[in-house]
C-alpha cells in the first residue's frame, strides 16, 4: 500500500518540485530524501487526476529481490574478515610431525601428466620410490595437466589423450603420490573456481594456489620451513636460482626455497649469517620432454633433475646439516634409509 500523506504535504511537495525542477533540489530544500519527494508528487497528481475523471491506476509497490543496502554490507565486511583470516593463517602453514627421525619429501617438478611429452617411465619409478621409501612423502610443484583453455585448446589436436582423459590422469598421479603439499601451477589454475583437483585432493592432503610456506615441526621441537612456489619472481640467464636467491634474501626465512615450471633444474646452498640459516635453493625439472616452445627458443632439454629428493633431519647440529637436496631421487631414498637406520642402531 502507499503511504499517506496529508494534503499539505503532498502540496507543499508539489509547489517546491515545481519552483526547483527536480526531485533532487526539491529533497534538499524540504529536508526529506528524494524518494519520499518522488512518491509526494506522484500522489499529489494522481490525486489530481482522479479529481479530473481521468483513468487512474495504482502500481502496486512490489517487494524487491535486491539484497537490502545495510544487509550487503554487513555481508561484504563479514567475507572480508573471513578473507583475512584465511590469508593470516597462511602466512606460515604449520604441520606437526609425529616424529623426531629424517624424513624425506620428493619434490615432483610439472608432470604435464597428459602430454605426449611426458616421460612415463621416470615418473612411474620416482612414484615406486615414494611408495617403497620409508619416511618419505610426495609433493607437487603444480602443473599436473596441460589443460589447454582459450586459443590454447587448439593444442589438444597435437597429444594423444583428450581433455576428460588428463582428468583420469590426474585423478591417478594423486592418489599413487598420496602427496603432503601440493600447490596448483598456471595451467593447473586455467579451471578457475571449478579446478577438478579440489575434488580429488583427500582430507590429508595440504593443497595451495601457487604457493605455500609450510613450517615442519617435529616432536623433538625442531622446525623446517619451506617456501614452495610454482615460480617465484625474478629472473637471470646466468643464474637459474636468482629468484629463489631473491626471496631468501627479500621474501621470508625459510630453510628451502623450491620452485618449478620453468622445465629447468638448479641445486645451490647458501649460508646467510644475518638471519642465521644456511638455506636451501632448488628447482625441480619436471617430466616434460620434446617441448617446441623449448625448441623454437633454442633451448636444450636438460635430461635429469625431474624431482628434487630432499631429507631433513631434525637432529641436525648445525643449520648447514638440517636438510640436504638431491636431484636424483633414488639417491635421496637410499640417504634417508641410511640415516633413519643411523638412528634407529644408536637408539
Amino acid at each position: 500500500m502507499a503511504p499517506q500523506y496529508s494534503e499539505e504535504e503532498l502540496i507543499e511537495a508539489y509547489e517546491v518540485y515545481k519552483a526547483a525542477g527536480s526531485f533532487r533540489k526539491a529533497a534538499k530544500e524540504l529536508g526529506i530524501d528524494r524518494l519520499t519527494v518522488s512518491k509526494r508528487v506522484k500522489q499529489f497528481e494522481e490525486t489530481v487526476n482522479s479529481q479530473d475523471g481521468e483513468d487512474h491506476y495504482e502500481i502496486p509497490d512490489l517487494p524487491t529481490e535486491e539484497v537490502p543496502t545495510e544487509e550487503l554490507i554487513d555481508r561484504m565486511t563479514r567475507g572480508f574478515e573471513r578473507r583475512k583470516r584465511a590469508k593470516e593463517a597462511r602466512k606460515w602453514i604449520n604441520v606437526k610431525v609425529d616424529t623426531d627421525k629424517p624424513i624425506g619429501l620428493a619434490f615432483l617438478g610439472d608432470p604435464h601428466i597428459d602430454d605426449s611429452g611426458c616421460d612415463w617411465a621416470t615418473l612411474r619409478h620416482h612414484l615406486n620410490i615414494i611408495k617403497n621409501t620409508r619416511g618419505m612423502r610426495g609433493c607437487s610443484l603444480g602443473d599436473e595437466i596441460n589443460n589447454w583453455v582459450g586459443r590454447l585448446s587448439r593444442l589438444y589436436a597435437e597429444q594423444e589423450t583428450t581433455a576428460a582423459q588428463g582428468w583420469q590422469l590426474v585423478e591417478w598421479l594423486i592418489n599413487e603420490m598420496d602427496p603432503l603439499l601440493l600447490i596448483a601451477g598456471n595451467h593447473d589454475m586455467w579451471s578457475g573456481s571449478g579446478d577438478p583437483v579440489q575434488w580429488m585432493k583427500a582430507p590429508h592432503h595440504l593443497y595451495e594456489k601457487w604457493s605455500a610456506r609450510v613450517q615442519l615441526q617435529f616432536s623433538n621441537g625442531k622446525e623446517c620451513r619451506i617456501h614452495m612456489a610454482h615460480d617465484m619472481p625474478g629472473h637471470s640467464q646466468w643464474n637459474p636460482l636468482h629468484a629463489q636467491m631473491k626471496a631468501a634474501k627479500f621474501l621470508s626465512t625459510a630453510h628451502l626455497y623450491i620452485a618449478g615450471h620453468r622445465h629447468n633444474w638448479a641445486l645451490a646452498q647458501v649460508e646467510l649469517p644475518e638471519i642465521d640459516t644456511c638455506p636451501w635453493l632448488a628447482r625441480a625439472r619436471g617430466y616434460k620432454f620434446f617441448d617446441d616452445y623449448a625448441l623454437t627458443k633454442g633451448y636444450d632439454e636438460q635430461q635429469y633433475g625431474h624431482a628434487i629428493g630432499v631429507v631433513i633431519d631434525p637432529q641436525a647440529k648445525t643449520p648447514a646439516s638440517l636438510l640436504t637436496c638431491f636431484a636424483d631421487l633414488e639417491e635421496a631414498a637410499e640417504y634417508l634409509t641410511w640415516k633413519r637406520e643411523k638412528y634407529a642402531r644408536a637408539a
